[in-house]
């Protein structure tokens, strides 16, 4: 079962490789991926090839999203997060929550947190040496679902986008990682 796991996260990675639109995940590999159960307990993840950074906060954002929506988290959902204050790294780093469901229950969690070339902010690639306040560094994306049982909010979508520079390379990103979700979910209602 742990190599079967372990497994299922490889392929997210190189999902994620094949179809990234930007070169700093494709390239630079500035991503990481895991399973999580539904207590925010990591069940597996890359060895030696996804950075702590990334890792150890997914609990959190997990957490997050938990207790903003408790048990209203239903098959075909999934959720988008970014923000600091709850669970995040920096607000390039968002994290793509995607919930399993096997005979009716929570069973368990791929995450893909991902670093964004771009999420606004005051300058591009968000990064300043000269920001005073988060305001200035970009959008910032509390635990949202971004796909309600299957339907994208795309109010949000375009919300979130529409404050983003190179659109067209962040959604290709968010589809890659909706993508590298779908795939581990795929592998997980695999039969053994």
């Amino acid at each position: 079962l742990r190599e079967t796991f372990s497994s299922i996260v490889r392929e997210m990675r190189v999902t994620l490789v094949r179809t990234a639109y930007s070169s700093i995940l494709y390239e630079g590999e500035d991503f990481s991926s895991v399973l999580m159960d539904g207590d925010a307990q990591l069940v597996a993840m890359s060895k030696g090839q996804d950075h702590p950074l990334h890792i150890v906060p997914i609990s959190w954002s997990m957490k997050s999203v938990k207790e903003k929506f408790g048990d209203d988290i239903q098959p075909g959902d999934i959720f988008l997060h970014n923000d600091p204050y709850t669970g995040g790294t920096h607000l390039n780093d968002v994290a793509m929550i995607y919930p399993l469901f096997a005979d009716g229950r929570l069973f368990v969690f791929p995450v893909v947190r991902a670093h964004w070339g771009d999420v606004g902010g005051m300058s591009p690639g968000s990064l300043s040496g000269g920001a005073t306040e988060i305001f200035q560094e970009g959008v910032r994306i509390p635990p949202i679902r971004i796909v309600e049982q299957g339907r994208p909010n795309a109010a949000a979508l375009d919300l979130i986008f529409s404050n983003m520079r190179g659109p067209r390379e962040r959604i290709g990103d968010y589809n890659a990682m909706v993508g590298t979700c779908k795939k581990a979910a795929e592998r997980v209602r695999a039969p053994p």
